[in-house]
């Protein structure tokens, strides 16, 4: 072996590290093993870190690392196709940057090498991934990437589609929704596929033999572990593809995560090098910015600077009193001025349309044409109108009020050099994946608005400073915080820029034991009680309480066991004489489920009160609002007096006084009881077809408080039709004899992601591309059958649907 001389490591860690290794790696096949550390040391006992040497990868050989210089060109001596490489080459003309270099050359990633990279955004990670991806097509097996948000799944799906389609490439998507491949993936007709992290867990619990046929698993933005909400799901994921290398299925697997912490173990757990780089292709400035036009920064050169950017007689109060809008507005009109793109982070969607329509008033842009031209012109919201008046001063926003084919016009617009929009604010959900850099990003709050009301942590401040530098278009990109007064600059810069993102940790709580115990029991066939604990020992978050504790397994084994006869009491499990436990068909479904375990009792009691063969499909919507998954959705409500009560009819008008009093079921109070009314009614008019301004101005019992916009309606129809999904499952194990009504369950599904009745879905079988608002046009003028629509006059049908998709319907009818 070689050694390092630089890096050096004391003896009593090592020792210290094999003990717990050898403890919690036993504990993992279910072995108790208690080394202990004899004897003493005096001094400063340190040694080299240690390498791989020669004499080492002789003996234990891998797959041969071919090196590589940088240029793209090289690929072709190892079977890279010609329109692939060239493609490559034309992207990026200087061939591999440094940290792709070091990918291939120092840690395999072409040779079948499993990897974590650790780097900030912009740094050329996803190439990693990309190259990986075609190497294991190469090979003839499959490459997936999993993905936090639909919206980062569609860009990457189109994007490669259009990258590698033309070379022979099948790249299909599995998001939820009705576009998705699903059988394409099942029957293994597909090269690249890309998935949420909810669906690939789904579709390999479903159908484990995937799982043979796939040669890599990238996941991306894998700091999403540590999330409060999603990191069941990706730690869930990961255990599963360990418990499948003990069957012999090795996929390679590659983490591409922004810039995070100590990673505490997660690299042992996964048993994976980690490649881990600081270094930006665009350098960044990073500072705050106080009222009084002071810039603290850290320079590219790492020295801390303060420098005057801002006159302080430049900013003024511009409202009743001192505000973000004092700040903003002269230091956007000196970065705009110098030719500069901005993205202005804030932590509400008011805040971020408020802010693109002062800037649009202020920097006196024209209008970014292109975009405005391909806005959707039906079925608008309040946001709507709000955002043609911001694109006409040459600034957007991009928020969830905003309708799909809107935030795909803006992000193409703001990536276009001459697209027009200078100035884009937005809610922090751009921060994540979605590809659209600036010259410089502003955050004007550092707390998320809502319930928990959390400050942001130093992680998710990076990753929104991550998105300022343009490759190609900057040398030097800026992250600017605002601060009021120079105390909290100087905390500020404390805090964000010279702080260390937080340490990798799981979201496994041992509050939730009786979730995590029930998902990982739905990933096997079986297995023995005394076992359970071995299983969350091989989950990252149990696998570092069991290194922190070594009594961790006692501690939990007592509820480990209340759990398991929990599970034997309702039904959802079965003992046999060997006494190895298996999950029940119920069992499976409310396990392999979104729901929590508790939600699962709650929706399963509920569902077993309600008369099937009387109950129309459409009432469920009603019956999953009681489902805390639910209540964990914010739904705006004016609580002051009791207009909000009036929900409550508006129930009992549209699913009855059955699905009213199941409302009252769980309530903890008045105002609970109010929400669930208010969004099973939403919903019922959503899925009726009523149009999104009547809704905005139905459900606001006031304008200024509480107001509902098409972000509350979509983030409340999301989240009915993801936890339908799981009610689906558990309704096809509780009622099999009722294909009927789960049939309708699977239509009311569809018609909760387009929003329609029943009676307008022929016409998503014209093109997918068709809108909510055409299709409900193409409804009210008549027309609900493809051959309606084909039958209608030019000037009718583009009446209803524009010219553009005039044209698009037009020519696929000619090429039928």
């Amino acid at each position: 072996m070689t050694a390092t001389s630089r890096d050096r490591i004391s003896f009593p860690a090592v020792a210290d590290e094999i003990v717990q290794i050898a403890r919690v790696e036993a504990e993992r096949i279910g072995v108790t093993q208690t080394p202990v550390f004899l004897g003493s040391v005096q001094g400063g006992l340190v040694f080299p870190r240690l390498v791989y040497g020669a004499n080492y990868n002789a003996a234990f050989p891998l797959r041969a690392v071919e090196q590589m210089a940088g240029p793209f060109e090289q690929l072709l001596d190892s079977g890279f196709p010609q329109s692939i490489v060239d493609q490559w080459v034309a992207r990026f003309p200087s061939g591999l940057n440094a940290l792709q270099l070091r990918a291939v050359n120092e840690f395999g990633v072409l040779a079948d090498r499993s990897l974590m990279t650790v780097a900030p955004t912009s740094s050329g990670k996803t190439m990693i991934g990309e190259l990986a991806a075609v190497q294991s097509v190469i090979e003839g097996k499959k490459a997936v990437f999993l993905l936090p948000y639909r919206a980062i799944v569609s860009e990457k799906f189109e994007e490669f589609g259009e990258r590698y389609g033309a070379s022979g490439l099948r790249v299909v998507r599995c998001t939820g929704d009705a576009t998705d491949s699903v059988r394409d993936v099942l029957a293994s007709r597909y090269d690249l596929g890309f998935f949420t992290y909810e669906m690939f867990l789904a579709l390999v619990l479903g159908a484990p033999h995937l799982l043979n046929r796939i040669g890599l698993v990238v996941v991306d933005e894998a700091q999403f572990i540590t999330d409060p909400r999603r990191g069941i799901t990706v730690e869930l994921i990961l255990a599963l593809l360990l418990r499948a290398r003990a069957q012999g299925i090795h996929p390679q697997l590659i983490l591409l995560s922004a810039v995070i912490g100590r990673l505490n173990g997660f690299d042992q757990w996964l048993d994976i090098p980690v490649l881990l780089s600081r270094d930006r292709p665009v350098p960044l400035i990073e500072g705050v910015l106080d009222r009084h036009g002071t810039f603290q920064y850290r320079d590219v050169d790492g020295m801390t600077k303060v420098d005057a950017m801002l006159p302080p007689n430049g900013i003024r109060v511009r409202k009743d009193k001192p505000g973000s809008q004092d700040v903003i507005v002269p230091l956007a009109q000196k970065l705009v001025g110098a030719n500069e793109k901005l993205i202005v982070f804030r932590n509400q969607r008011g805040k971020a349309q408020g802010c693109a329509r002062y800037l649009a008033d202020a920097l006196g842009k024209g209008p970014a044409t292109a975009t405005l031209s391909a806005l959707p012109a039906q079925d608008l919201t309040s946001a709507s109108r709000d955002l043609r008046r911001c694109l006409s001063g040459g600034t957007a926003f991009h928020n969830t009020n905003l309708l799909r084919a809107e935030r795909e016009a803006i992000e193409r617009g703001f990536r276009d050099p001459d697209g027009g929009i200078w100035v884009l604010a937005s809610t922090t959900t751009l921060a994540a994946g979605i590809n659209t850099p600036a010259s410089t990003v502003i955050l004007a709050e550092q707390e998320f608005r809502g319930e928990d009301g959390r400050a942001f942590t130093i992680a998710e401040y990076k990753n929104m400073a991550g998105r300022a530098g343009r490759l190609g278009f900057n040398e030097t990109g800026k992250a600017i915080i605002l601060a009021a007064t120079p105390i909290e600059r100087a905390r500020l810069f404390h805090r964000y820029v010279e702080g260390t993102p937080e340490d990798v940790t799981s979201s496994f709580t041992e509050a939730a034991l009786s979730t995590w115990v029930l998902r990982l029991l739905s990933q096997i066939r079986g297995v023995k009680a005394g076992d359970i604990p071995a299983l969350l020992v091989n989950t990252f978050g149990g696998y570092a309480a069991a290194r922190a504790n070594p009594n961790w397994v006692a501690t939990v084994e007592p509820q480990v066991a209340s759990f398991v006869g929990r599970l034997l009491q309702t039904g959802l499990a079965e003992q046999g004489g060997d006494d190895v436990l298996h999950l029940t068909m119920l069992g499976q479904a409310v396990g392999g489920s979104s729901l929590s375990f508790e939600s699962g009792l709650r929706l399963m009691e509920l569902l077993r009160n309600v008369d099937v063969a009387a109950t129309p499909a459409l009432h469920i919507l009603a019956l999953v609002q009681v489902l805390q998954e639910m209540s964990d959705i914010y739904t705006p409500l004016f609580t002051r007096g009791r207009s909000e009560a009036a929900r409550v009819n508006d129930v009992i008008v549209r699913y009855g006084r059955t699905m009213q009093r199941a409302l009252q079921r769980y309530g903890p109070d008045e105002h609970e009881f109010w929400r669930r009314c208010k969004r099973a009614a939403i919903l019922f008019d959503w899925v009726e077809g009523v149009p999104l301004d009547t809704l905005e101005q139905r459900y606001t019992a006031n304008p200024y408080v509480g107001a509902i916009r098409y972000g509350d309606i979509m983030s409340i129809a999301d989240g009915a039709r993801f936890q339908l999904r799981s009610a689906h499952r558990i309704l096809a194990a509780l009622f099999p004899e009722q294909p009927a009504f789960l049939e309708g369950v699977d239509i009311l599904l569809t018609r909760l992601e387009f929003g329609l009745p029943e009676s307008c879905l022929p016409l998503r079988k014209i093109n997918t591309a068709l809108t909510r608002g055409q299709c409900l046009a193409l409804s009210q003028a008549g027309a609900q059958t493809p051959e309606a629509v084909l039958g209608m006059t030019d000037e009718a049908l583009a009446a209803c649907v524009g010219d553009a998709m005039l044209q698009r319907l037009r020519s696929t009818h000619a090429q039928m």
